[in-house]
C-alpha cells in the first residue's frame, strides 16, 4: 500500500471514531427535565426555588436550590446526569 492510502485510512478512521464518539455523547447527555429529576432525587424531594442553567463547551451544567420544610440543597447536575456538587444545610441558603 502507498503511503497516500495509509494515510487516507487512519485519517478515515480517526474521523469515523469520532463521530462515533460524539453519537454517543449525545445519545447520553440529558436535558433539563432530566436534571431537575435527578437533583430532586438526590436531596430527597422538595421545591426548586432556583435553577441556572450553564454552558460548559458544548454541554450544559444544571444548578438547582431546593428547599425540603427548613432544609435545602445546592446541587450541580452536568451534561451527562452526574451530581458534581452537593451542598445542604439548614436555615436560608447561601448563594455562592
Amino acid at each position: 500500500m502507498s503511503k497516500k492510502k495509509v494515510i487516507g485510512l487512519v485519517a478515515g478512521l480517526v474521523l469515523v471514531v469520532l463521530i462515533v464518539l460524539l453519537a454517543v455523547a449525545l445519545i447520553l447527555r440529558v436535558d433539563s427535565v432530566q436534571a431537575k429529576e435527578t437533583a430532586l432525587e438526590r436531596s430527597g424531594g422538595g421545591e426548586v426555588v432556583a435553577e441556572e442553567i450553564g454552558s460548559e463547551g458544548l454541554w450544559n451544567e444544571y444548578s438547582y436550590v431546593i428547599r425540603n420544610g427548613d432544609q435545602w440543597y445546592e446541587i450541580e447536575v452536568n451534561g451527562f446526569g452526574r451530581v458534581t456538587e452537593f451542598k445542604s444545610g439548614t436555615g436560608q441558603p447561601i448563594f455562592d
